[in-house]
């Protein structure tokens, strides 16, 4: 993977193929699509009757080169599940995210965080 200066972001549409690239194609494979705009990576398990869902949904923003990020997990348990699966967060997120920064691309800044970025005495 290509890091790109600050200076010259990749387009959206080139961010947008190497995110949807990632389909499947990491050490914990999962899924990643086009939604309403979105790029959402997510994953999905089963163990007995229960059911685990998580999505990382990334929006892209394109005029400032900055993406929003929101996770989304669920789990639903009928009686008497058995089984047992593992999963991590960081096997969806940190692989989204070294795309995004290898492009050039940032998280949006939430007021919240800048707040607390100068109450630290950390630079915007």
């Amino acid at each position: 993977m290509t890091t790109l200066p600050a200076d010259r972001p990749s387009s959206e549409a080139e961010v947008r193929a190497a995110l949807l690239a990632l389909d499947h194609a990491t050490k914990h494979p999962f899924s990643v699509v086009d939604e309403d705009g979105a790029v959402v990576a997510g994953w999905g398990g089963a163990t007995g009757r229960e059911r685990f869902t998580y999505r990382y949904t990334v929006r892209l923003l394109p005029e400032t080169a900055e993406y929003t990020r929101l996770t989304t997990s669920t789990t639903r348990t009928s009686s008497n599940s058995t089984g047992s699966y593992a999963f991590n967060s960081l096997w969806i997120s940190k692989p989204v995210n070294e795309v995004l920064r290898a492009h050039g691309w940032r998280p949006r800044r939430t007021a919240v965080g800048k707040f607390l970025r100068r109450l630290v005495g950390r630079a915007d």
